[in-house]
């Protein structure tokens, strides 16, 4: 008869975070000493955490119940809160007769990748037309496609890092999840980069780079992660395998832009020459000095935002390069780079990331979704994320108050408590992004199935089942 297989240990988050064990009072308190946990596999985990994202993303969906119900219409869009693209671009374009959003008399500015995605659930809705109907079964749509991304990218999560399974509920029940997943079609991208890191962590270099040339047509955001990953793999001295994730990352975003370029043409434009002639927008710290008097001109816009790229990568090149050493899983096998890998490859991408957000002219409340991939990719607790999220919710609430304010300055916000507002966003994403970079060498339990948690962590009081 075969041996049973070693025990597996998993940490449960009501014993070791406080604030989940605060929380768990309400179904009757953290885990007892010897309750059995993990014995029905990841899969059991993996499932729970998509029935809690699933509520929260339903808690969302309430949140614009007033747009569902009167439909998205100004001012109440604003006044309430509710605004979303995805149905505001299925009016306001060619989506409404089921063609692409850059045809027609009015073609949108969208991205190509948030384009083509709209033009799907255009294409799949059973009714069209610009009418209150046909918006609702558009976010309807979204709504259900928003549920299986996130139900894909705890799959993703749990896969690279198998041992901290419960640390997905960072994507999938995170509060910003039901404010803002639902304003644009962002969470897509976000889940192409969470399985871009994935298939990295997998030792599939092009697949990667596929993943983050698509999820590159939505914001430019992916090429952060890509940088760090060239510079983790320079660290491995595995050039080939970066300049593989590079030349893929490329070509597919190439090679599905080109084709819509040459055949649309100045339309596909829209998007990058408004981000350079534009004036400093929304949750940008560039915005903050028009909201006081003197404002940055979209030349000085541009050339600071374009710094700040810049400057990430050469942040990103001058970390490595001073000594920010890797640590080795050491039971990480030949196929895969070990979750402690990737790990650094998020913490990497964090500063680098926090230098380009405060230096970009604007910064779109569902930018927000972007925290997302380094929250659950890393081993911070509850209580950073929550204090970070209070702050998004605060910006999210009051963006809407300030493009009210125009309209009716009695009941919106003036100029100056939104730049508070923006502020006190800019710090949060500060302190969290640097709290992610500060924990690139903690040691979370190893990455592949056998592994156990070694004894020097025993002192957390793991709870084993077989």
């Amino acid at each position: 008869m075969a041996a049973d297989p070693p025990p597996r240990e998993y940490l449960s988050p009501s014993r070791t975070d406080p604030v989940v064990a605060m929380a768990s009072t309400i179904i009757g308190g953290p885990l007892g000493r010897y309750a059995v946990v993990g014995a029905r596999g990841r899969a059991a985990v993996a499932a729970t955490v998509i029935v809690m994202g699933a509520a929260m993303l339903a808690l969302g969906v309430f949140q614009k119940g007033h747009c569902v119900v009167k439909g998205w219409v100004d001012p109440d869009q604003f006044w309430r809160a509710c605004y979303s693209d995805v149905t505001v671009v299925n009016v306001s374009s060619a989506l409404a007769n089921r063609s692409l959003p850059y045809t027609g008399e009015s073609p949108s500015d969208q991205p190509l990748g948030a384009g083509l995605v709209m033009w799907a659930l255009a294409l799949i809705s059973p009714h069209s037309g610009g009418d209150k109907t046909a918006q609702q079964w558009i976010f309807g749509l979204w709504a259900l496609m928003a549920m299986v991304l996130i139900a894909s990218a705890v799959v993703a999560i749990i896969a690279v890092q198998p041992d901290r399974p419960w640390q997905s509920t960072h994507l999938a029940v995170s509060p910003v999840i039901a404010a803002l997943a639902l304003v644009s079609v962002d969470l897509f991208a976000v889940v192409l980069v969470i399985w871009a890191l994935w298939a990295w962590h997998r030792q599939h270099p092009l697949l990667a780079g596929l993943l983050l040339g698509m999820a590159f047509l939505f914001r430019p955001y992916p090429l952060i992660f890509l940088l760090a990953i060239v510079l983790v793999a320079r660290q491995h001295n595995q050039i080939h395998r970066a300049v593989q994730v590079c030349v893929a990352a490329v070509a597919s975003a190439v090679g599905l832009y080109l084709p819509f370029l040459l055949v649309l043409g100045e339309p596909m434009l829209l998007a990058p020459r408004g981000w350079l002639s534009s004036a400093p927008g929304y949750g940008g710290t560039t915005l903050i000095p028009s909201l006081h008097g003197p404002s940055v001109s979209a030349a000085g816009g541009t050339a600071i935002g374009l710094a700040g790229w810049v400057l990430a990568a050469a942040t990103g090149w001058w970390l490595v390069r001073r000594g920010a050493p890797l640590r080795h899983d050491v039971t990480a096998t030949r196929s895969t780079f070990g979750a402690g890998d990737i790990r650094f490859i998020v913490a990497l991408a964090a500063p680098m990331m926090l230098i380009v957000i405060l230096t970009a002219k604007s910064v779109s409340v569902q930018t927000g979704l972007w925290m997302l991939p380094f929250l659950a990719l890393s081993t911070l607790p509850w209580r950073d994320h929550l204090i970070w999220a209070a702050a998004e919710i605060v910006h999210f609430e009051a963006v809407w108050l300030y493009i009210g304010f125009s309209s009716d300055p009695g009941k919106g916000l003036p100029p100056d408590a939104y730049s508070l507002a923006i502020v006190a966003r800019g710090l949060a994403w500060s302190w969290l992004l640097l709290r992610v970079w500060s924990t690139r060498h903690d040691r979370g339990p190893a990455s592949t199935d056998s592994a156990v948690i070694p004894p020097t962590d025993l002192d957390r009081q793991p709870i084993r089942a077989r």
